[in-house]
């Protein structure tokens, strides 16, 4: 997989409040963030399903069809060091739940605070990045051309 640019990466926000996700779809955005939706748990695992692969998983933990957690077991299957944010009213429950996901999930309490999300999403991108970028064979260097005697 080929790391993508650090000026757009691809969030997959996964509510089934529509016109929450919409409001925080929005935000990313403008913070220069691609996000794709899906409005309940099904519809999450379907698109973990195709390419391109989200950098990052923002969930809510409540939902339809499967919970948040169900999607992030499901994202880490595919994608193992997938940072993982779980949006909830009820944190020692996913706390609780979650246990098991390496790393771990970074749980963020409702009412959101926004500016905190929005710079751990970055920062968690930033690192994957670097992790991938350190991981990849470096070219060789070029060797000096031969000077005439």
């Amino acid at each position: 997989m080929e790391p993508r640019s650090l000026e757009q990466p691809l969030i997959l926000l996964v509510d089934d409040d529509a016109r929450t996700a919409r409001l925080l779809a929005r935000l990313l955005e403008d913070d220069g963030f691609r996000v794709e939706l899906a409005t309940d748990g099904a519809l999450a695992l379907a698109r973990l399903g195709r390419t391109p692969a989200p950098d990052v998983l923002v969930t809510d933990f409540r939902m339809p069809h499967a919970d948040g957690l169900a999607v992030a077991r499901f994202a880490r299957s595919i994608r193992p060091d997938l940072p993982l944010f779980v949006l909830t009213g009820y944190p020692e429950l996913v706390a609780r739940l979650g246990r098991g996901l390496e790393p771990e999930a970074v749980v963020h309490t409702k009412p959101l605070d926004y500016a905190a999300l929005s710079a751990e999403l970055r920062s968690s991108v930033e690192a994957v990045s670097s992790r991938a970028a350190g991981a990849q064979p470096s070219a060789p260097a070029p060797r000096p051309s031969p000077t005439p005697a």
